[in-house]
């Protein structure tokens, strides 16, 4: 089964002002079971992503 995950969150770049950026990533991956990622207790690779590295920053 894909599945894919759109997340937004504040800026990443050090450099950019939080009032007129937004960072954004969309991942997908691929799993057997129909569970979603609740984040509590479980051994999710979502979990262990470090956002910094692959996501973007864009102005609003």
């Amino acid at each position: 089964m894909a599945r894919v995950g759109a997340f937004r969150s504040t800026v990443v770049g050090p450099e950019l002002g939080p009032v007129l950026h937004r960072s954004a990533l969309t991942v997908v991956w691929f799993q057997a079971v129909l569970d979603v990622p609740s984040g509590k207790g479980t051994d999710h690779p979502l979990d262990s992503m470090r956002w910094e590295e692959p996501a973007q920053d864009h102005e609003l």
